[in-house]
């Protein structure tokens, strides 16, 4: 009898582990990736970076459209930059679900170079800075190195997962950041990423993590940009 039960015991445990095996491996977790909403600054097209300026009315509309976009996905938690204007656009965007603010998912600071105008109104700064920003060990004078931005979020980026194994979480971000988590998530080259991605104020990514197959991309669009199909 002792026997027969161990054996029952041993089955009952093997098939317990087998089952927990099997849900892990069909765990899939979906990182909606946002940027804030647009700020006076974006409009004005000037290096924002770690100054912590709060949405225009556009980007509080923009704010209101990603609620719009999102309505449907039940979401396990939301994290956002602890910049004001991030929080502001993930508390418009989903203001039943408050945003957990994550210090590492901060813009960079540019340094001397904050604020400057990204045209020819900011004179030879623009040439100086798009010469240094080219090189990712570059703290541009009292800044932070593109370097050091990514291994932050990429700790960020391990936290979450870490915390919500599957489900959907969005991220509430900024335009520098979410190329870096695209680099750590895809195994991308830093600055590849950082050249390539290049994510509006309204625009949202969808990263889908599966433990059996390469992260898959999608982004939404809606019917005002039903050009990029």
């Amino acid at each position: 009898m002792k026997i027969r039960s161990l054996l029952k015991l041993s089955a009952a445990v093997a098939l317990a582990a087998t089952s927990l095996a099997a849900q892990a491996a069909d765990a899939t977790l979906d990182l909606y990736l946002a940027r804030h909403g647009q700020t006076a600054w974006n409009l004005e097209k000037r290096l924002q970076g770690a100054t912590d300026n709060v949405l225009n009315e556009t980007g509080k509309s923009q704010a209101r459209q990603l609620g719009d976009k999102l309505k449907g996905v039940h979401f396990a938690a939301v994290y956002s930059s602890k910049l004001a204007r991030a929080r502001e656009t993930a508390a418009i965007a989903l203001p039943t679900l408050p945003a957990q603010p994550l210090p590492a998912l901060a813009e960079r600071s540019f340094g001397k170079f904050e604020g400057m105008y990204e045209d020819e109104r900011s004179g030879d700064l623009g040439p100086e800075f798009k010469a240094r920003a080219a090189n990712p060990a570059d703290s541009l004078d009292g800044g932070e190195s593109l370097d050091s931005q990514a291994q932050r979020v990429a700790c960020a980026v391990d936290q979450i997962r870490k915390a919500h194994p599957s489900g959907s979480v969005l991220i509430v971000s900024h335009g520098g950041v979410t190329p870096l988590i695209l680099a750590h998530l895809l195994q991308l080259p830093t600055t590849e990423a950082v050249s390539r991605i290049k994510q509006g104020n309204d625009e949202v990514y969808l990263v889908r993590l599966r433990a059996d197959q390469a992260p898959a991309v999608w982004k939404l669009i809606g019917k005002e940009n039903l050009e990029q199909l």
